[in-house]
C-alpha cells in the first residue's frame, strides 16, 4: 500500500542516469526527519519521468513536494530512503522561503568524521564499515570555494569537474559537487577558484565505491539562486 511523504527539497543532484532527490519532512511547517526517495534499480537514481508533477516540471530546491512511496528501503550508509511508487505522479503543494531556512539547519560534530581523503580531496569520505546510518546534512559555512578544472591535472585526458571548499567547525573539506545547476553554471567558466559567501550546502554520502563512501555536495543553496 503506498503512502505518501511530505517533504522540503533540499538536493535535486546528479546520479549515474537520474537524479538523487532528497529532503526533510514536512511536518506542519517544521522540519522532521531527513527522507530520500528511491528507485527499485540497484543504483536507486529517480528518473525524469519518475520525478516530475503532472504539468511536466520537477521539483526546484525549497519545493514541498509529495512524494508517493510503497516501502522504507534503509541502508547501512543510508537509513533514510523510501522507495517511491513509480506509478504516481508527484506534486508540489507550496515553497519554503529562503528567510525561514535556519530552522531547517543541523549541527552535527563532524561530517561523517575526518582524517579520510581522497588524491583529489580532503576529508571527503568513509571506509565502508564506518558508518552511522545517516547520510545527509544541511549546514552553513561562512564560505565556499569552488574549484573548477581538471579534478587530476596530471592526467591530461581527465574531464573538468567542480569541487567545493570549505571549513565547518574548525576542520577543512574538500569534496566533489553533484549540484547539476552549480556545475552548469561554472563549469562554462574559466578554470579558477570562485567564493560564494555563506552558503547553505546540502550534503550527501553516496553509494559504496571502492572500499568508501564518499561525500558530496548535493546542492549549494544561496539567497540570488531564489530570486
Amino acid at each position: 500500500m503506498s503512502y505518501f511523504k511530505t517533504i522540503v527539497c533540499f538536493a535535486n543532484s546528479r546520479k549515474t542516469a537520474g537524479r538523487c532527490i532528497a529532503g526533510k519532512e514536512w511536518q506542519n511547517g517544521n522540519p522532521g526527519e531527513w527522507i530520500r526517495p528511491v528507485s527499485e534499480r540497484q543504483t536507486h537514481e529517480i528518473s525524469e519521468a519518475e520525478r516530475c508533477y503532472r504539468d511536466g516540471q520537477e521539483p526546484q530546491l525549497l519545493d514541498i513536494i509529495n512524494v508517493p512511496c510503497i516501502n522504507h528501503q534503509p541502508l547501512s550508509h543510508q537509513r533514510e530512503n523510501h522507495e517511491i511508487d513509480a506509478s504516481c505522479y508527484w506534486s508540489s503543494q507550496d515553497r519554503l522561503a529562503w528567510q525561514r531556512i535556519d530552522a531547517w539547519l543541523d549541527e552535527p560534530d563532524t561530517l561523517w568524521g575526518t582524517r579520510q581523503g581522497s588524491y583529489s580531496g580532503l576529508n571527503n569520505r568513509v571506509s565502508i564499515g564506518e558508518e552511522d546510518g545517516s547520510s545527509l546534512y544541511l549546514i552553513r559555512v561562512k564560505s565556499l570555494r569552488l574549484l573548477v578544472g581538471l579534478k587530476a591535472p596530471e592526467y591530461p585526458d581527465s574531464k573538468r569537474a567542480v569541487r567545493g571548499e570549505f571549513t565547518y567547525r574548525n576542520v577543512n573539506y574538500r569534496i566533489d559537487v553533484t549540484d547539476p545547476f552549480i556545475e552548469s553554471h561554472y563549469l562554462q567558466q574559466s578554470d579558477g577558484q570562485y567564493d560564494i559567501a555563506h552558503p547553505v550546502l546540502c550534503l550527501s554520502l553516496g553509494d559504496p565505491f571502492q572500499g568508501y563512501y564518499y561525500k558530496l555536495i548535493a546542492a549549494v543553496l544561496y539567497p540570488e539562486r531564489f530570486l
